[in-house]
């Protein structure tokens, strides 16, 4: 059968499907098991084909993964910018375009140095190193990693320990050895073998998913978390300044007597200096022992740009500057050449500029915060930074720049994983959803729909500790996985080596 994939049009138009179909592993979806057949199905599909085939194959492979996958970006570009609809497809097309040739070079390195080594080594390792270079190129585009599948299995015990990028190497590796199984060309005792670790994997995750990594510290803290709704056109609106401020005071004295008031990123139109009267006037209902952390627009040092920030009043202490910012929404890559060329270029607030602590921490009454804006949620190791010396998450977003698609459906994934990676409670604030209170396990407590205003107020037990994954990091999995690349290739060369020395 796979003699008709080769170099010919159905191989191709297979790789499109068989990459569209992963985004079925993850939300809202969540048919994990896709994870370990389409990895397999790729390398499958890269057998016996030159370099400038598989180029080919592995470009329309991540054409299918990004054009399913992460083509909500279509929405912010033109339902939320005014761009032109002709203008706004060739934008989406040229972003999953681009990122799908990173899927090219995964397979161009697999057939030019790696089709003769062990698959079961080599394809997990690589498919790791390649996810590991996509959320670090050009800022980094750390989506639909495919650990994160694996939020709710029984893999997800190894979270804690090893991180997505880990679960990833397990999902691929359990796809091979499944593969392997039922392979009859193999003898008793290679299929035994495989399906032995395919057992100890998941009964791995199983046993380490009773493994408690943090203990709970002090007493739960009772948090009124508040989804304002603005529609995203009405953000910036001088018009509208006042009946968005009302919103938020309205919503955040029906919550009551609380122990800490989150709004949601940039809740206000205001810099700091002008919202402060006002987040000290929604703590008048919420105790004299309250406090508020919201989200804002500031100044940067040079008052020359703008900042994305996180402010406090009363009870809560400190502000943080967000450093992961997003390109084209918050920072304009190659600005000179592009502003003004067409709305898109010209959004509201997209001349950003990083903060610079991290970690950096809030302070809640008697509890240590890790702040984390929006996209740098989705950052596996830099959540895991901030989470350092911390007792709780809190991440808040606007996630109305997406709309109804799938993106604020994965970006609360997301955020559900790095609960479960650093095994502590998280708060989710989101403008217009999805508003969460989530436990240290990445399970939903409390959770608001999209798309309505409202209040969510619930406890959140804080934790104390470390995860294993906290105190190292991604690197060492990275470097473990290029070890294992470098030994196949040296396998492989000792091995190429002996038949020509028995040859001549």
């Amino acid at each position: 059968m796979l003699k008709i994939f080769k170099s010919s049009l159905a191989g191709h138009f297979f790789a499109l499907i068989a990459g569209g179909s992963l985004s079925l592993a993850f939300a809202p979806f969540n048919l994990w098991l896709v994870s370990f057949f389409v990895p397999v199905i790729f390398w499958l599909l890269l057998k016996n084909l030159t370099s400038k085939q598989a180029i080919l194959r592995g470009w329309l492979f991540g054409l299918g993964v990004f054009g399913a996958g992460a083509s909500w970006v279509y929405v912010s570009i033109h339902e939320h910018s005014g761009t032109p609809t002709f203008i706004a497809i060739t934008l989406t097309w040229a972003f999953v375009a681009g990122l799908a040739c990173l899927f090219a070079l995964q397979a161009w390195l697999w057939t030019r140095w790696l089709d003769k080594t062990n698959p079961l080594v080599s394809w997990p390792a690589l498919w790791v190193l390649m996810e590991a270079l996509r959320s670090w190129l050009f800022t980094g585009f750390p989506w639909l990693l495919l650990g994160t599948a694996h939020l709710e299995t029984p893999y997800s015990g190894w979270a804690p320990v090893m991180g997505v990028y880990g679960l990833t190497a397990i999902s691929v590796l359990s796809g091979m050895l499944i593969y392997t199984c039922f392979k009859p060309t193999l003898g008793h005792w290679q299929r035994g073998l495989s399906f032995s670790l395919f057992i100890t994997l998941l009964l791995g995750g199983v046993y380490l998913q009773e493994k408690q990594w943090t203990h709970a510290y002090g007493s739960p803290i009772t948090l009124g978390l508040v989804q304002g709704n603005i529609a995203q056109e009405d953000k910036w609106q001088a018009s509208k300044q006042n009946e968005i401020i009302q919103n938020y005071l309205s919503l955040s004295y029906e919550l009551g007597e609380v122990d800490q008031l989150i709004w949601p990123e940039t809740a206000l139109p205001l810099l700091p200096h002008q919202a402060e009267p006002y987040l000290n006037l929604a703590l008048k209902e919420a105790g004299e022992n309250a406090g508020l952390i919201s989200g804002l627009i500031s100044l940067s040092p040079s008052q020359k740009n703008y900042q994305n920030s996180l402010y406090t009043a009363g009870e809560s202490k400190g502000n943080y500057h967000k450093i992961k910012l997003v390109p084209f929404g918050e920072f304009l890559p190659f600005e000179a050449q592009l502003r003004g060329l067409i709305d898109f270029f010209d959004l509201p607030m997209s001349s950003f500029v990083p903060g610079e602590e991290h970690p950096a921490k809030l302070t809640a009454g008697k509890t240590q915060v890790a702040p984390l804006i929006c996209y740098e949620v989705a950052y596996p190791d830099f959540s895991a930074k901030q989470a350092l010396n911390t007792q709780w998450l809190l991440t808040v977003s606007n996630d109305a720049w997406f709309g109804r698609s799938l993106g604020p459906l994965q970006h609360f994934e997301m955020a559900r994983f790095r609960a479960l990676e650093t095994a502590r409670p998280m708060a989710r604030v989101t403008n217009n959803g999805i508003t969460a209170l989530i436990d240290h396990q990445g399970q939903v407590i409390k959770k608001l729909p999209q798309f309505v205003t409202a209040t969510l107020k619930g406890e959140l037990q804080p934790r104390e500790g470390n995860t294993p994954f906290m105190l190292t990091g991604s690197l060492p999995l990275w470097i473990f996985c290029l070890l294992l690349i470098e030994w196949q290739r040296y396998l492989l060369y000792r091995k190429t080596s002996k038949r020509k020395h028995k040859y001549i």
